[in-house]
């Protein structure tokens, strides 16, 4: 028998105990949330409840396992848990055995990525117009359109409206598109991972069907519900029919993937979705300091959106985090590398340091001086900066003004323009050795066939372009930015605006080098930066480099938030959307929370897009109180707003507050010599 009193706090201990009908547990970071849901599995075990009446949702399978085995080791027996797993691999589970009530055979095929993507191609292709000379969005966004139009249920016009609504004009023919893939899978009796769950919840509009399903399951426990979409939500509301037995575990102040179609509305709405729900809170945090969670705790209470949480310690000491200000991008990331350098010297292992961001550019000058440094780091959240597709595409471009003969650079420009294949490509090339000017390459196209004539052409603008810019590495990247190198970002990534940030951080470094020569070794070299025999080194020896997105679920004793300036984070894009401030600030408190021990929060004070404006602290350094910090700033604040986008909009302090004596806040402004 499980001692439950001894092995869980009150907090916990009530979810396990009086865990029957709709509840919801709202845990904290750091709170304990998988301990309380495998212990109110093994609960219900002890109580005698059968294994396949316990429905167990995880987002990954790693989760799903873990749960699993210490559901094991907690009750000593061999519990199999047979309907523990993921959304997806549940849903499929339940579709093998009634999938012919939905005219699929029992053999269905699933479809990875690149199956559906190639299923995709041929729908596109029998439904696009092919005189359009706008260019169409890539397989990649057509995809990920039609996928978050699904998951979010959601008309595909309104997602494109909402979030890509340069692209408006193709709604008809996307939803012909849409359509077509529809009936091909039907036809080639197969699905994707989306159609897993819209099958099943299709399924599950058979009264029978449901009836049987939701009388089987007696109890229903879903993880992570911060991250569940409009589709997930809407399943478990129907196998819960029955019994009404469902406990979700999960963190509105973490809710930060609504990207991935992940809406906060289905914990904030809990209570008027189940009616007569209970509402558990586990605020008892065992990773951080208090002085880590106060200011998370400040930061949090900002939004209105929420169930109030107030996360306190077990754990005692620990000093103020650090707001330190830079003069810009550059000395920003010195700041970091040297704070680096010193505690890996004093003994602090790599693997209890981290450096997040709220987006993938912001890293670049701060892995350019980890390089100089010589100091091993592994990055989360993507590819390392000269790793990405379209930094490499664009120092080809600078590659071949810099050597005409280079053939690898060469094959990268060419085989993203339309009509370009491999064959194609290694034609142009070779006609094009010897070619001294641009009149001679242009000769070339006389030669092509029409569709590789139009791709050519579009190269030959970019390239003559680049070959009458200034000298200048910085001058020519900008060049290639401002060419219709941006619309084919445009057309083939749903994250070019990100992809342009980069470029933008390129133009930063390469202002650095005067001479070309001297600007591509170095790219180079951190290209190949922990590169061995052309492998990529795995070692356990590095930091860890991060988004804050991926960082969700790590910890680690020192924790570093670069780059919280005002433009850069909250992410401007993000302003624009419904509730995109708040889950900016949620993302920020996702990033706090990290910190066990130590956290530093920096900022520059210029470096804009192109290095070369003011910035300033985020609007959310100014939302902490001063007290909370060990503030290496000097900045009486001007801001007498709580700054929100939530239907209350802006909300004023009153008059008594106004009048009161101003208090030293987190600002832009240096106190001493010793901070440039």
């Amino acid at each position: 028998m499980i001692d439950f009193p001894t092995e869980l706090n009150q907090e916990q201990l009530a979810v396990v105990y009086q865990g029957d009908g709709p509840c919801l547990v709202l845990a904290g970071a750091g709170s304990g949330k998988t301990r309380v849901v495998t212990y109110r599995v093994a609960y219900l075990l002890e109580k005698g409840i059968s294994e396949d009446k316990i429905l167990l949702l995880t987002f990954t399978n790693k989760a799903s396992a873990e749960m699993v085995n210490r559901v094991k080791n907690l009750t000593g027996r061999d519990s199999r848990l047979p309907w523990a797993g993921t959304f997806h691999s549940i849903a499929h589970k339940i579709l093998r055995k009634y999938s012919s009530l939905l005219d699929y055979k029992n053999n269905f095929t699933i479809l990875d990525e690149d199956d559906s993507e190639s299923l995709l191609k041929i729908c596109v292709k029998n439904c696009k117009d092919t005189t359009v000379e706008k260019k169409f969005p890539s397989i990649g966004a057509i995809k990920n359109i039609i996928s978050f139009s699904r998951n979010a249920e959601l008309p595909l016009s309104d997602v494109v409206d909402l979030k890509y609504p340069n692209w408006f004009e193709y709604v008809p023919v996307l939803e012909k598109i849409a359509c077509e893939y529809s009936k091909s899978k039907k036809e080639a009796n197969a699905m994707d991972f989306d159609d897993l769950l819209v099958n099943l919840l299709l399924l599950l509009q058979n009264p029978e069907i449901c009836r049987r399903l939701s009388e089987q399951f007696q109890y229903i426990l879903v993880d992570e519900y911060q991250d569940t979409n409009r589709l997930q939500s809407s399943i478990i509301k129907k196998l819960s029919s029955v019994h009404n037995n469902v406990l979700v575990v999960g963190d509105d102040a973490q809710s930060i993937y609504s990207f991935r179609a992940a809406d906060v509305k289905n914990i904030l709405n809990f209570e008027c979705d189940y009616l007569g729900a209970k509402v558990f809170k586990l605020e008892t945090n065992y990773r951080s300091y208090q002085t880590v969670l106060d200011v998370a705790n400040s930061i949090i209470s900002k939004n209105l959106k929420q169930y109030k949480k107030v996360l306190k310690t077990i754990l005692f000491g620990g000093a103020k985090p650090l707001l330190k200000p830079h003069l810009d991008q550059s000395s920003e990331a010195k700041f970091i590398a040297g704070e680096i350098e010193k505690k890996l010297k004093a003994g602090t292992a790599t693997s209890e340091i981290a450096v997040l961001f709220r987006a993938a550019y912001h890293s670049q000058q701060l892995e350019m001086e980890l390089v100089r440094r010589g100091i091993g780091y592994d990055y989360r959240g993507g590819l390392r900066f000269f790793e990405r597709a379209h930094i490499k595409d664009v120092l080809a471009y600078l590659r071949l003004r810099h050597n005409p003969s280079d053939t690898s650079a060469w094959l990268r420009v060419l085989l993203h323009e339309e009509g370009i294949g491999p064959a194609g490509a290694m034609k142009i090339i070779s006609m094009s050795t010897g070619a001294a000017n641009i009149d001679e390459l242009k000769q070339i196209g006389e030669s092509l066939g029409d569709r590789a004539t139009g791709g050519w052409q579009n190269f030959l603008n970019i390239y003559s372009a680049l070959m009458s810019s200034e000298k200048k590495p910085s001058d020519m990247i900008e060049v290639v930015v401002e060419s219709p190198y941006a619309d084919y970002l445009s057309s083939e990534y749903l994250d070019a605006a990100e992809r342009l940030s980069d470029l933008k951080q390129l133009i930063i470094f390469a202002k650095q080098h005067d001479s070309l020569d001297d600007f591509l070794a170095e790219a180079a070299l951190a290209e190949n930066f922990a590169l061995k025999n052309g492998k990529r080194v795995v070692s356990s020896d590095r930091i860890i480099l991060s988004t804050l997105h991926q960082a969700k679920g790590l910890e680690w004793k020192n924790v570093f938030i670069m780059n919280v300036a005002r433009g850069a984070f909250p992410n401007d894009r993000a302003l624009r959307e419904d509730g995109g401030l708040e889950e900016e600030r949620r993302l920020f408190y996702v990033g706090i929370t990290r910190a066990k021990e130590n956290l530093y929060l920096t900022y520059p004070m210029s470096g804009g897009s192109f290095g070369d404006s003011l910035t300033g602290p985020s609007v959310f350094l100014e939302e902490i109180s001063p007290d909370l910090l060990e503030d290496h700033s000097l900045l009486i604040s001007n801001h007498n707003t709580s700054f929100n986008d939530s239907e209350a909009g802006v909300s004023y302090i009153s008059e008594e507050e106004e009048f009161q004596p101003k208090k030293i806040s987190p600002g832009s402004f240096l106190r001493d010599i010793d901070d440039l």
